[in-house]
């Protein structure tokens, strides 16, 4: 009986085999005739069955590339390479996606890591000529421009973080308690660099970011951002000085203005992970309550982490600290605004396929007051957490549909302070780059 089933299995695999081999050279033969998009049709076809198979994957990322599904054969040749990390027919084939997809710099380190091997003339002489290609399309590209706008539609159960109950203390009004709002918002921005030298270039970003509820106009706001500043480029070290500049409007009036100093260090630990440091001198002032002008000084540092499986996982942690001053000492202003704070921030980027990304976070921060509030008689300490879950799906080109999720807790010795807030947002964004 045993023996019946082991042959019966025998059968099963000798049949299936014979299938994928014939199914195979199919493809094969159509790539070695230059008829890519036929191939490419009966690899998707034959995707379910076969992908994570290293030799399908090969010939399926190189049919995508060559029939223009560039993404697509992008992430199947990434995935070979995962496996097989010598393999330089994957890195030719993955090469020539990235050049595609207009990343250069990795089309370049893979094109000379093949050419340092000593392939045949005729290997070396097409990737001489990619090579020559990059090398026209980077001092084309010296200056580089990118843009988006996204229009959002979403619900906030809680418009002007208020607690949701009457406090002990404060006898609070209907309009002070926390009431939820469903609202549109539109966002902008714009991104300049320019590569003088190979060291050195010069960046300028602005932002427009505006909501508006339904019905509950004075907790409408804007925000517009500009920054501008210069890089240094130093081996696997990166400098960088900026300037910003940011204006707050709440209910159509004119509510905050900051301006910023910034250095950072950027430090490439390896091929997988960096590190990032900013120091950063704000000033902050107010329109109409000046007792919150003050200058704000913060230190934080990040640490990235590029993964190694098909989700291709970016993970992140980092620390802050820092410290604010009110310009002019009072009652008010060193019980709300004379603080020191600190906290720290973790989460992951994930992408399971090249059109598809998630990304979640957690953020955790703690103020201490130096000044004892007139109300209650004691110094402040509040602690914020938040959870952020966002999704985007690239369905075409320069069009993605967007979703949002976040949770903020704030607690507090003093219970006007403290509240919780849940929003979501479901939007789409285009991309004119």
């Amino acid at each position: 009986m045993l023996r019946k089933i082991l042959l019966h299995l025998i059968a099963i695999w000798v049949f299936v085999s014979s299938n994928a081999h014939a199914d195979l050279s199919q493809i094969q033969a159509l790539l070695d005739e230059n008829k890519a998009e036929q191939a490419y049709k009966i690899a998707s076809s034959l995707l379910d069955e076969y992908e994570g198979v290293t030799e399908f994957d090969l010939m399926y990322g190189s049919a995508a590339v060559d029939s223009g599904n560039v993404s697509e054969g992008v992430f199947a040749l990434e995935r070979v390479l995962l496996v097989e990390p010598d393999n330089n027919l994957a890195k030719l084939e993955l090469a020539r996606g990235y050049f595609f997809l207009q990343q250069y710099e990795l089309s370049e380190t893979l094109f000379v890591e093949v050419k340092g091997q000593n392939p045949p003339p005729l290997v070396q002489a097409r990737i001489n000529t990619y090579l020559a290609r990059i090398n026209q399309q980077q001092m084309a590209s010296a200056t580089r421009f990118n843009s988006f706008i996204e229009l959002w539609a979403g619900y906030d159960n809680n418009i002007n973080s208020s607690p949701d109950g009457q406090t002990n203390v404060v006898t609070l009004t209907a309009d002070a308690l926390g009431r939820g709002e469903q609202y549109n918002q539109v966002r902008a921005g714009i991104t300049v660099d320019h590569d003088y030298s190979i060291a050195g270039s010069l960046f300028f970003s602005g932002s427009a970011d505006m909501r508006f509820y339904h019905t509950e106009d004075e907790q409408d706001y804007k925000s517009f951002n500009f920054s501008g500043g210069h890089r240094w480029n130093l081996d696997k070290q990166q400098y960088q000085l900026g300037v910003t500049i940011q204006n707050y409007d709440l209910g159509y009036e004119d509510y905050r203005t900051l301006l910023g100093l910034n250095f950072g260090w950027n430090k490439q630990l390896s091929k997988r992970s960096v590190l990032r440091t900013t120091l950063s001198l704000n000033d902050l002032s107010y329109d109409q309550t000046t007792y919150k002008d003050a200058s704000q000084l913060t230190l934080s540092t990040n640490y990235l982490y590029a993964g190694q499986n098909d989700w291709k996982p970016v993970w992140f942690a980092g620390l802050f600290i820092g410290d604010e001053d009110p310009d002019t000492a009072g009652v008010l202003a060193n019980a709300e605004v004379d603080r020191k704070f600190y906290g720290g921030s973790f989460g992951v980027q994930l992408s399971p396929s090249s059109s598809m990304v998630f990304t979640s976070s957690l953020v955790y921060q703690v103020s201490d007051y130096r000044g004892e509030d007139w109300i209650y008689n004691i110094k402040r300490k509040d602690e914020y957490s938040s959870f952020n879950l966002n999704a985007e799906w690239r369905v075409q080109k320069n069009w993605s549909l967007l979703m949002n999720y976040n949770y903020a807790l704030a607690e507090s010795n003093i219970e006007l302070f403290e509240y919780d807030r849940q929003q979501v947002m479901l939007g789409m964004r285009y991309n004119f780059n």
